[in-house]
């Protein structure tokens, strides 16, 4: 996804508001699930939501607040509740500051719910919601800018203060299923794998492994095995591996479908990640 706004004044560690939106959802609500390089914020502020996190999934009610890792794949939809209601915000950080906030789900008082209301109306009234695209306004004011990202940054870091974690976690037999599906692909990550191995390993049929795999994650399983490879490629670009001894590492066919997989999945060739990386160091 472009970036969209891009800061005129230095801030230390929140860099950009990517999107904002609030959402009533109803009991037919379904939202396939989706990665990017980006933090996401979720608030449930009424009723309740399923969400899937990677290898987790949670049952999140009122006042529960969920944060995604930038790569980190999440779907949510409404299962057991007539509706909710969800307060969403994606945003840009310096790398790696705030990687225990991407720790399961915590509770806010209503305070903090209060605080993040607040925030939202901020960003709406300094910034353009094109969309629930996240764009400056033609005549901004800096000042209140910057304000709006400092409240929100101390929001975040409040989080982490008051780490006030939630018992979230989804215990159902399907639920475990599909930890047991991701966990079998990351064992098998440098390895090449049909659906059928994955089945067998997991000691599902393949049309078991499918209908859970969808329930939780939605899209190809193969297509997620092949995300969870790049994941794990960005981090060893990010530690100084070349290209080639990732692609060889992993098992691609060759580093240039290494390459082109790494561009569909993040918008950029691994040269290009690597490139961004050393600039911000």
């Amino acid at each position: 996804m472009k970036e969209y706004y891009t800061p005129e004044f230095k801030r230390d560690n929140l860099i950009a508001i990517m999107t904002a939106f609030k959402q009533k959802c109803g009991s037919d609500f379904y939202f396939k699930g989706e990665m990017h390089p980006y933090w996401e914020l979720v608030c449930v502020t009424e009723g309740k939501v399923t969400v899937s996190e990677d290898n987790k999934v949670y049952e999140l009610t009122s006042g529960d607040i969920i944060v995604h890792r930038p790569m980190e794949f999440h779907k949510i939809w409404v299962e057991k509740a007539p509706y909710a209601r969800i307060l969403v915000i994606s945003f840009k950080t310096v790398e790696d500051f705030y990687p225990e906030l991407g720790d399961g789900v915590m509770k806010l008082d209503l305070q903090k719910i209060t605080e993040l209301e607040e925030i939202y109306t901020l960003i709406k009234l300094n910034f353009d919601i094109n969309n629930i695209t996240v764009t400056k306004k033609e005549n901004n004011n800096p000042l209140a800018e910057k304000i709006t990202f400092l409240k929100f940054e101390l929001f975040l870091l409040s989080l982490l203060e008051s780490n006030t974690k939630a018992d979230a976690d989804m215990h159902t037999l399907s639920a475990l299923n599909y930890r047991r599906i991701i966990d079998t692909m990351i064992e098998n990550i440098d390895n090449n794998i049909t659906i059928e191995d994955l089945a067998n390993q997991c000691k599902f049929s393949v049309s078991n492994l499918k209908k859970t795999f969808n329930k939780y994650a939605g899209g190809g399983v193969m297509r997620h095995f092949m995300r969870l490879k790049i994941k794990k490629a960005m981090d060893q670009l990010d530690q100084g591996y070349t290209a080639t001894q990732i692609s060889r590492g992993m098992k691609f066919s060759s580093q240039n479908y290494f390459s082109k997989v790494f561009k569909r999945e993040t918008g950029m060739l691994p040269s290009e990640f690597k490139k961004r990386h050393k600039t911000k160091q």
